[in-house]
C-alpha cells in the first residue's frame, strides 16, 4: 500500500478518529479558543536557521539536502499530552520545526504564505500505536478519562502498546538537551527511506535556575538559556536497510541504525516570551505533510496524520 491509497476500512477509522477528535474539543473547551488535540502546552517559539553542507554524500542530496546553503526556520517546543499541566511529572516533548522559502515542489501548502518542510518530532523513538486501528483507540482512551482507558487497558492486545508510552514517557529538565525522533518513516529522494532524528549539541544542559521547579519551569529554563547564550542541534537521518531492522509500518518499533549527519539546527541568542510570539506560536500549523514531495511521509500511521492535522487544524479555527 502507498501513501497515497487507503482501504474503506482505513477510510472509516480516520473518519472515526477526527469525530473522536472534535468530540473531544467540544467537550473540553465549551466556549472560545479551542486549543491543539495535543501538544497544547507551548514553551516557546523560537526562531532559528537551518545549514544544509555541501558535502553530503551524494546519496543523501536528495530533496531539500540537495539545496546547501542556510534557511530560515521556526521551533516549536511542548509537551505531548492533551491537557495543559504541570512540567513536573514524566511525559513526552516535541520539537516541530518548520523551514522557509524551500525550493522544490511541495506535497501541501503552508498557511503562512511560503512553501515549508516541516519536522515533527518527540523525545520517543517510537509511535507506541503502530496501526491506525489502534492509534484511534489510545487517543479515545488518552481524551476521555478513567473509563476509556480502563477498557483500553483490560484488553490483552494493547498491552504492549501501553507499556511502550510508559517506557518513553521521561521526566526532563531542559529542553535544549534531548534527543528528538520523528516518529515516522519518510521518503528521502527516489529510492530511500529515512527516519530523522535530532540530537543536541550539549545533551549536559540541565536546571539551572536558583529557584524550585514550578509547573512552568522548562519554559522558564528555556527563556533563561536562550536570553543567555546560543544553541544547536544537529539534523540525522538513519537510513532503512530492510523491515526487520527498520520497519516503515511498525511505528512502535525503534530503528537500529546509525545516525548519519545531515544538517546543523542553529538558535541564537533571543528573547522569545512575548504575547506576539505567544499568539504565532498558537496559530502556527505543523504538518509532517506540509513538506517536499522527496520528502513524503509513509506508513498508515502518517497516512492518517494527514487528515486529521488538517481536519482539526480547519476545525480549531471554526
Amino acid at each position: 500500500m502507498t501513501e497515497e491509497q487507503n482501504t474503506l476500512a482505513e477510510e472509516k477509522e480516520i473518519q472515526d478518529l477526527i469525530q473522536t477528535m472534535k468530540e473531544y474539543l467540544d467537550k473540553e473547551y465549551l466556549a472560545g479558543e479551542k486549543l491543539r488535540n495535543f501538544h497544547p502546552k507551548m514553551h516557546g517559539l523560537l526562531k532559528a536557521t537551518l545549514t544544509i553542507p555541501v558535502d553530503l554524500p551524494e546519496e543523501l542530496k536528495q530533496g531539500l539536502f540537495k539545496n546547501p546553503g542556510i534557511y530560515q526556520a521556526w521551533i516549536r517546543l511542548s509537551n505531548a499530552p492533551p491537557k495543559v499541566k504541570s512540567d513536573k511529572p514524566a511525559s513526552g516533548r516535541g520539537l516541530a520545526i518548520k523551514v522557509l522559502d524551500i525550493p522544490g515542489e511541495v506535497i501541501e501548502p503552508d498557511p503562512i504564505g511560503v512553501p515549508t518542510q516541516n519536522f515533527l518530532l518527540t523525545t520517543s523513538p517510537i509511535l507506541s500505536a503502530w496501526n491506525i486501528s489502534l492509534y484511534a483507540k489510545a487517543i479515545k482512551a488518552v481524551l476521555f478519562g478513567l473509563w476509556e482507558q480502563l477498557k483500553f487497558a483490560v484488553n490483552p492486545s494493547h498491552w504492549r502498546s501501553i507499556f511502550l508510552t510508559f517506557k518513553y514517557s521521561k521526566k526532563h529538565d531542559n529542553l535544549l538537551s534531548q534527543t528528538y525522533f520523528s516518529g515516522g518513516a519518510f521518503k528521502f529522494g527516489p529510492e530511500l527511506f529515512v527516519k530523522f532524528v535530532l540530537t543536541p549539541d550539549d545533551p549536559n544542559l540541565g536546571y539551572t535556575l536558583d529557584q524550585a521547579k514550578g509547573d512552568d519551569f522548562l519554559k522558564s529554563q528555556l527563556i533563561k538559556d536562550c536570553e543567555t547564550t546560543a544553541h544547536g542541534f544537529t539534523l540525522n537521518v538513519q537510513i532503512h536497510k530492510n523491515d526487520k531492522l527498520q520497519p516503515l509500518e511498525n511505528t512502535s518499533i525503534a530503528w537500529e541504525a546509525e545516525l548519519i549527519p545531515i544538517a546543523e539546527l542553529n538558535i541564537p541568542q533571543q528573547s522569545f516570551d512575548t504575547a506576539e510570539r505567544v499568539e504565532m506560536g498558537k496559530e502556527m500549523e505543523f504538518s509532517p505533510w506540509m513538506g517536499l514531495k522527496e520528502h513524503t511521509p509513509v506508513g498508515g500511521i502518517n497516512r492518517a496524520r494527514r487528515r486529521v492535522y488538517k481536519e482539526l487544524a480547519a476545525y480549531r479555527k471554526k
